[in-house]
C-alpha cells in the first residue's frame, strides 16, 4: 500500500471521545456535525427501546408457548390413557380380578412409582421456528450495538445505555415470571 497517495482512509480514535468521524454501522452512516452527532445518537435511543420491546415480546411469546406445550403434552398423555381403557374394557376387568387376588400374597413392602416430569419440551415447529427468528433478531440488534460501541464514542455509549435503560422501564415488565402483578 502506497502511503504517499490519498486515500480516504480515516483512523478510528481508540479511547472514549465526543467528537465526530466515526463511522457508525454503516460506511455512508458517519455524523461529522454536531447535529448529525445528535440524530444518531436518538436513532441508538430508539433502537435500543426497540431492542428492549423485542427481547419484552420473547418473554411473553415463551410464557404462551410454554403453557401451549404443557397442554399438548396432557393431552396427549390423557388420549394416551383413553385408548387404553377404549381398546379392551373386558381385559381390564379381568386383570383388575387377577390383581385383587395377588394383592393379598404380596408382602406389604411400600413401593411408591414416580413418572419423570419431562426434562425438555417437544419440538413444536409453531413454537421453535419463530423462537429462532426471535433469537436471530436479537442477535443482530445486539452486534448492531456492539458496533456503535466500538467507534468509543461516548456520545454512542451514553445514548445506548440511556436507551436501554428506558426500554427497561417500558417493556421490563412484561413477560416476567411473575406476570408484572406487584
Amino acid at each position: 500500500m502506497d502511503m504517499n497517495s490519498t486515500s480516504t482512509m480515516t483512523m478510528m480514535t481508540p479511547w472514549l471521545h465526543f467528537s465526530g468521524g466515526d463511522y457508525l454501522i454503516f460506511k455512508t452512516w458517519m455524523p461529522e456535525s454536531k447535529g448529525a452527532i445528535a440524530g444518531a445518537c436518538i436513532a441508538l435511543v430508539a433502537f435500543c427501546i426497540l431492542e428492549r420491546w423485542i427481547a419484552a415480546l420473547r418473554r411473553q411469546m415463551e410464557i404462551q408457548w410454554g403453557s401451549r406445550a404443557l397442554a399438548l403434552i396432557l393431552q396427549k398423555q390423557r388420549n394416551s390413557i383413553d385408548t387404553q381403557i377404549d381398546d379392551k374394557p373386558e381385559d381390564l376387568s379381568n386383570k383388575i380380578d387377577v390383581i385383587e387376588e395377588i394383592i393379598p400374597s404380596i408382602p406389604t413392602t411400600s413401593v411408591t412409582v414416580r413418572s419423570r416430569p419431562r426434562l425438555v419440551p417437544p419440538f413444536i415447529p409453531m413454537h421453535d421456528i419463530p423462537r429462532g427468528v426471535f433469537q436471530a433478531v436479537q442477535s443482530l440488534f445486539s452486534y448492531a450495538l456492539m458496533l456503535a460501541v466500538m467507534t468509543f464514542n461516548a456520545s454512542y455509549i451514553v445514548s445506548i445505555v440511556l436507551g436501554l435503560a428506558i426500554g427497561e422501564v417500558l417493556f421490563g415488565r412484561i413477560g416476567r415470571l411473575n406476570g408484572g402483578r406487584v
